[in-house]
């Protein structure tokens, strides 16, 4: 995991979750971290730890899509 920490400004917490944004499809797509390329961060992504997060609704208008990390206690019918 990396060592990046939160990218919200005052908050000293490690990210856990990468944001991206598409300003030209107002979208907003948080999930589990993404590793970061040789350059930094992936461009129109950042970290932010878990509660950020959570607590980002985006701007007016615009789409969230949250996608979390399937976990081994996670059951299929089938």
């Amino acid at each position: 995991m990396d060592d990046r920490t939160c990218s919200r400004p005052g908050c000293r917490r490690y990210a856990d979750r990468t944001v991206t944004v598409d300003y030209a499809a107002q979208l907003l797509v948080v999930g589990p971290l993404q590793r970061a390329s040789r350059r930094g961060a992936i461009e129109g992504s950042y970290g932010l730890c878990e509660p950020h997060a959570d607590r980002h609704a985006g701007p007016t208008g615009w789409q969230v899509v949250r996608y979390e990390p399937a976990t081994s206690t996670d059951t299929f019918d089938e």
